[in-house]
């Protein structure tokens, strides 16, 4: 009995006729209504609603007819409802969850909505088609088209559509084959109506394009045009920062040029520079200089210049243990021993130029840095996020002069290098690649322990 009720379904199934011509049937394209709603037919047929529906209502007609004339039903609790009937007959048999003699049907219907769709998303971008075949025509010194001109037609709306050759691929590639119809036959030219006309009849009996094509096509396009505006965002920053360290080296140069002059008529100095005083410690040494007054001022503004800023701002001509540190710190910077005081030879290396302007280059590049790639990426470790209204920004050092910068992160970077962060150690610190120029994070690197 059960393999003669399969038969039976298998029957009432074919005798429905679901093929190319009920698809068809089904299609009701309005192009007057919503464009969310215009798809709505292809949509019941590309997940095989439509369908399943119609088996349905015919299996529902068919057990109706059978219960009548079993008799009338009279109990209430136990009448048919057809839609409760209908509902529980389209869960048992979705296509998703029942794999049988329809799933074949299914598949093709599913298919030919996919065609149907690239169909229509290429035909309703006739208005995008006759501006390209407008230009054209323009550029031609308003001479209309003809035949030999529709392959270029082509091709610059695969390009304007970001198709990528997908388009030209589905084309007649001999012209021969391309028939179109003009109103004078003696005249090679065309309209866009004429073209259109053919274009039309032409995708209505091919598979030309998927609308999967457009959307990867949108996609691409989206792409693109992301990383033009981060190339463009990219370079605003970049001209800022080099707009920037001109200024600052500048400014840096005048205060050279100014602590440098004073040096050279302050007495004190000329005593370290001339005499052989040194000042060693922050301990006062008889015949030495002493460490307070004018002199002091002058080193300390200097080492300032040279970005070994002294921490306190209280004693501004005293020379002590802050004085100091900055002083050892310019030493390490220049590779000279740190417990070296004060001396002629130093002294005479922290008021030169030329050293002066090499630190320069380097802590405050400009063009340069553009050919430099090796200085401008650098390898930085990131220690924590900054507060800032505007920008997402971050501390980091760099790995290799242990300069404390400033950087900007990138929207995408902020969430992983905050888990970085929360979950970094003194073994395991969080690195990164960054662009001095720019003053910009531009990639996280693996963990320390990752392979």
């Amino acid at each position: 009995m059960p393999r003669a009720l399969a038969r039976g379904k298998a029957e009432a199934f074919k005798n429905l006729k679901l093929d190319i011509d009920f698809f068809n049937r089904m299609l009701s394209e309005d192009e007057d209504g919503p464009e969310e709603q215009r798809d709505f037919d292809v949509y019941l047929m590309e997940k095989s609603v439509m369908p399943l529906l119609l088996q349905g209502l015919d299996a529902l007609s068919r057990h109706v007819d059978k219960n009548t004339t079993k008799g009338a039903q009279t109990d209430p609790r136990t009448r048919l409802n057809p839609l409760v009937w209908l509902a529980q007959y389209l869960l048992r048999n979705h296509p998703r969850h029942v794999k049988d003699h329809r799933t074949s049907m299914y598949d093709r219907f599913s298919e030919m909505a996919n065609v149907e769709r690239g169909r229509r998303c290429l035909l309703r971008r006739r208005p995008q088609m006759e501006e390209v075949w407008n230009y054209m025509v323009e550029a031609n010194n308003g001479n209309s088209l003809t035949i030999n001109d529709v392959p270029t037609v082509f091709k610059r709306l695969d390009e304007k559509w970001y198709l990528e050759g997908a388009l030209l691929e589905k084309l007649p590639q001999d012209l021969a084959d391309i028939q179109i119809e003009s109103e004078e036959p003696a005249d090679p030219s065309i309209s866009f109506d004429d073209f259109f006309l053919w274009l039309e009849a032409y995708v209505n009996s091919h598979d030309v394009l998927r609308a999967a094509a457009f959307s990867d096509a949108e996609r691409r396009q989206q792409e693109n045009e992301a990383k033009a505006r981060k190339a463009e965002e990219d370079a605003k920053r970049r001209e800022r920062a080099i707009q920037e360290a001109m200024e600052q080296r500048a400014e840096l140069e005048e205060q050279f040029e100014t602590f440098t002059a004073d040096m050279y008529i302050n007495g004190d100095v000329s005593r370290i520079m001339n005499k052989g005083a040194v000042i060693e410690g922050v301990e006062e040494k008889e015949g030495g200089p002493p460490l307070q007054g004018e002199h002091i001022a002058l080193i300390r503004l200097m080492l300032g210049v040279w970005g070994c800023h002294v921490e306190d701002d209280t004693d501004g001509d005293i020379w002590n243990d802050h004085a100091l540190a900055a002083w050892q710190q310019w030493l390490e910077a220049r590779g000279l021993d740190p417990s070296r005081g004060v001396d002629k030879q130093t002294l005479r290396r922290l008021i030169n130029k030329d050293e002066f302007q090499e630190y320069l280059h380097h802590a405050y590049a400009v063009g340069d840095l553009e050919a430099d790639e090796d200085y401008a990426r650098q390898v930085v470790e990131v220690r924590c996020f900054v507060e800032d209204d505007i920008d997402v920004l971050v501390e980091a050092v760099d790995e290799d002069t242990g300069e404390v910068l400033t950087l900007f992160v990138p929207e995408h970077e902020v969430e992983p290098l905050r888990l970085r962060l929360a979950t970094a150690t003194t073994t395991t610190p969080v690195l990164a690649t960054a662009d001095r120029v720019s003053g910009r994070v531009m990639e996280l690197m693996p963990n320390l322990g990752q392979s």
